[in-house]
């Protein structure tokens, strides 16, 4: 099954289905970025190498809120 076919069907959920996926979703993403190395952390950055940062990291999120 292709993401596209999981999405639509997650589209067809009650409310209360979908949040259960959001959340599950968002602990896997939140434990994936976890386990990466975040070299940035702790360090002193300019405005725009943490945006840079924000941006690079978080790139699918910030394209889906912009939908």
């Amino acid at each position: 099954m292709s993401a596209a076919e999981v999405i639509e069907q997650i589209e067809k959920l009650p409310r209360e289905q979908q949040q259960e996926v959001f959340v599950l979703l968002a602990k896997k993403v939140v434990g994936g970025q976890a386990a990466e190395s975040k070299p940035w952390l702790g360090k002193k950055l300019s405005f725009d190498e943490a945006c840079a940062i924000v941006f690079r990291d978080n790139r699918e999120l910030l394209g889906l809120l912009a939908k």
